[in-house]
C-alpha cells in the first residue's frame, strides 16, 4: 500500500498532486494506495489551530469525491503526540502494510515535529519502501495551504477558496427546529446545526446550492443573529430553499457556498426585511442558475460522490480505521 501522510484540514489542489503521485506509484508497483491522517487535527489538539476548515464528516465526504480508495484516521492524543519519529514510523509500519510513502516537502512528524522528509526518506530506503516528496504548490505568492483557504472563507471569497480547493467550499448541517419566524415572513427556512469549532464565513446572506434527491436546489442562506429581532442572541444558520416544499428535520445537508450577496443588516421592521429577502431570493436564483450551467460536470460528480458516500458504497468510507491505544482496525491492517 502506498500511503500519503498529512494532517489534511480538508484536501486542496496541492494535496491532489500527492494523491496523483501515489496513484501513479501504486499502478506501477501493482498495489493500492490510501491516505493516512489524524483526528483531531494535530494543530487543534495542540492549541495552535482555532477553527478547522472542514469537520471530520466533511473530510470523509471529500475523500469520497476525490476517489481516495482507503482512508485511515489515526487518533491524535497525548500518546501519539509523544512518540519519537522513529517509534511512530515503526508502529505505523507494524500495523499497516506499507509499500511506500508520499508526502509534501514540508512534511514533519513525531514528537515536537522532529521528523522531517530527510529522516522519512532514510527510513523508507532502509526498508526498501518507495518514497517521494512532492514539491509544494504555490498560490498568491506563497505556499498553498489550508490557512490561505480559511482566510478566503472568513472573507466570504468563495471563488478564491474554490480555485485553491478544486471544488466549492461547503459545510454539512443537521436540520433542527427553529423559531418558525421565517415561515411567518413567507420564507420558511431550514435551520442548520454545524460544528462550533469550524470556520464560517462572515455574517451575511449567501447564494448556495444543496443536493436533494437527484438534483441541486437553489438556496438563500443567512448567517448571523437576526438583528431585526432583538430576542435573538445566538448565531443562526438558516437556508430558504427555492421552489421546495417539504420537511427536512433530522436531515444532514451539504451546503455549497457560491457567492456573498450582502452583510447582515438590521431593518426597522419586518416588512422592510421581507421586501429585502424577496430581492435576495431572486438574486440567489440568478446566481445558482448560472452556477448549475457553468459547473454542470463538477456538480454531477459531487452529487454522485455524495450519493455513494451516503449509501456506504465507496471504499474510503468502508476502509476508515482508527488508531486507538496502539490498535489499528480495518482492512489496511496487517494480518
Amino acid at each position: 500500500m502506498i500511503i500519503v501522510m498529512g494532517a489534511f484540514d480538508g484536501f486542496h489542489r496541492g494535496h491532489a498532486l500527492l494523491f496523483e503521485r501515489a496513484r501513479h506509484i501504486a499502478k506501477r508497483t501493482g498495489g493500492g494506495w490510501g491516505v493516512v491522517t489524524f483526528e483531531p487535527h494535530p494543530g487543534k489538539f495542540m492549541g495552535s489551530l482555532d477553527k478547522t476548515l472542514f469537520t471530520e464528516r466533511e473530510r470523509e465526504r471529500i475523500a469520497c469525491f476525490l476517489d481516495i480508495p482507503h482512508f485511515v484516521v489515526l487518533k491524535f492524543d497525548d500518546r501519539l503526540r509523544s512518540l519519537s519519529p522513529e517509534v511512530f514510523l515503526k508502529e505505523l509500519t507494524d500495523k499497516i502494510s506499507v509499500d511506500g510513502v508520499v508526502v509534501g516537502t514540508d512534511f514533519r512528524f513525531g514528537f515536537a515535529q522532529r521528523g522531517d522528509v530527510r529522516l522519512l526518506e532514510e527510513v523508507c530506503r532502509s526498508q526498501a519502501l518507495a518514497f517521494e516528496a512532492v514539491p509544494l504548490l504555490r498560490s498568491r505568492g506563497e505556499k498553498l495551504s489550508s490557512t490561505l483557504i480559511r482566510e478566503s472563507v472568513e472573507a466570504g471569497d468563495f471563488g478564491g477558496a474554490e480555485a485553491e480547493l478544486g471544488y466549492p467550499w461547503f459545510l454539512l448541517g443537521e436540520v433542527v427546529r427553529g423559531s418558525g419566524r421565517g415561515r411567518d415572513l413567507g420564507f420558511p427556512t431550514a435551520n442548520l446545526k454545524t460544528d462550533k469549532d469550524r470556520v464560517l464565513p462572515p455574517h451575511g446572506v449567501y447564494a448556495v446550492l444543496l443536493p436533494l434527491g437527484q438534483s441541486w436546489k437553489s438556496g438563500a442562506l443567512s448567517i448571523g443573529t437576526n438583528p431585526t429581532f432583538p430576542d435573538v442572541t445566538e448565531l443562526r444558520i438558516e437556508v430558504f430553499l427555492l421552489d421546495f416544499e417539504g420537511e427536512l428535520y433530522g436531515e444532514e445537508l451539504p451546503v455549497l457556498f457560491l457567492e456573498r450577496l450582502r452583510p447582515e443588516i438590521r431593518f426597522e421592521n419586518s416588512l422592510l426585511l421581507t421586501n429585502r429577502i424577496k430581492k435576495d431570493v431572486e438574486r440567489c436564483r440568478e446566481i445558482c442558475q448560472r452556477a448549475k450551467q457553468e459547473k454542470a460536470p463538477l456538480l454531477k460528480k459531487i452529487l454522485s460522490s455524495l450519493r455513494k458516500g451516503k449509501e456506504g458504497e465507496h471504499p474510503s468510507k468502508n476502509s476508515q480505521s482508527i488508531l486507538a491505544k496502539g490498535c489499528l482496525r480495518g482492512p489496511l491492517s496487517k494480518p
